[in-house]
């Protein structure tokens, strides 16, 4: 899930549409940083369902703030499965992320 505070060009509730969306909206303001954190955590009922696992399988949660203007432009929340994923963080602080053996890489 993503959301960009007082964008209302964004009609898609979720999914690639909405996604492409969010990055075109971010690129116009002109990013000026980011934060992001992992944590373990348990499997939502929505979010178990799209991962095809039972609710409160363990899961990672990425979190990524993205700031511009003095304040958060942007958050975004991704959840992998725990069992299938692996986080590689990169000496320039990206991160890769690897799961059912396909590779997402996120820029720092």
């Amino acid at each position: 899930a993503s959301s960009v505070p007082d964008l209302s060009a964004i009609d898609a509730p979720s999914g690639t549409v909405r996604a492409r969306a969010v990055l075109r909206e971010l690129h116009r303001l002109g990013l000026e940083g980011q934060d992001r954190s992992v944590e373990l955590g348990s499997a939502r009922a929505d979010d178990a369902k799209e991962l095809d696992r039972l609710p409160g399988a363990p899961v990672l949660v990425v979190t990524t703030r993205y700031f511009a203007e003095g304040g958060t432009a942007a958050v975004s929340i991704a959840t992998y499965r725990a069992d299938t994923c692996r986080l590689t963080f990169g000496d320039s602080g990206a991160l890769e992320i690897s799961h059912d053996g396909q590779q997402e890489r996120q820029a720092s």
